[in-house]
């Protein structure tokens, strides 16, 4: 006698589409079938469907673009607590992937006005200005820009591909301690964008910090543009 499936319908429904997502019928930001072919082809009516990928949402499965259809949500590539103070690097290498650089330009320029004031310096003072994309298995995951007082690093800046944090300990003798940091969500912004590739659906998250070494001296600000679907930020909250 064959057994019968007692699980309620929407249920069955949500583990064959999880099932689907896991052996990669349907890849990470694919766009899934309309519910009524959905509906169709479980067999199930659009309400029974529409459970289940209520579900799926909540779980962080998939996600509804209003007027677009629904999508099989992209993983982060790389996560980290925001509590830890971490080079880009660092955080790479720490998640078993390999870090990279691309599309890296210094200059040595007058400093703005607000990059004068995050550094404690004068307007005008020179300051070194990098740029630079930084890759995890050869995927941009963060428009980077940094800048340095000439103060600090002398008349010449050697090309640094990988951490600033180790280069201003191994180059500088300067220990970076802590930071302050704003996380500003963009609706928009063209150089980044187009720095980190993004695709329909990406979303793009600034993360400005202005570092400081043990004497509460600041020695780097730093904006750091990150795609917010290949990052995951997470914070550790204590009672």
């Amino acid at each position: 006698m064959a057994l019968v499936d007692r699980r309620p319908l929407y249920e069955i429904v949500l583990r064959e589409i999880k099932e689907k997502i896991k052996r990669g019928e349907w890849q990470e930001g694919q766009q899934l079938p309309s519910e009524t072919v959905l509906a169709k082809s479980f067999g199930v009516s659009r309400v029974t469907l529409r459970e289940a990928l209520r579900i799926l949402e909540e779980e962080g499965l998939i996600i509804k673009h209003q007027g677009l259809g629904t999508f099989v949500k992209r993983r982060p590539l790389i996560e980290g607590g925001l509590e830890e103070l971490f080079s880009v690097t660092s955080l790479i290498r720490r998640q078993g992937r390999v870090p990279g650089t691309l599309d890296f330009k210094v200059e040595k320029v007058p400093a703005r006005d607000n990059e004068a004031q995050y550094l404690g310096i004068n307007p005008g003072s020179l300051i070194y200005r990098i740029e630079r994309v930084r890759t995890a298995d050869g995927i941009p995951v963060v428009y980077c820009i940094d800048r340095l007082p000439e103060s600090i690093i002398g008349p010449t800046l050697p090309q640094v591909e990988e951490s600033l944090f180790d280069f201003l300990e191994s180059f500088c003798n300067v220990r970076i301690t802590h930071a302050l940091a704003e996380i500003i969500p963009l609706k928009h912004e063209t150089v980044a964008e187009k720095k980190l590739k993004f695709k329909k659906g990406d979303i793009l998250l600034l993360l400005e910090q202005v570092h400081f070494d043990e004497s509460n001296t600041p020695i780097l600000y730093s904006s750091n543009y990150f795609n917010a679907t290949k990052f995951r930020f997470y914070v550790v909250r204590k009672r």
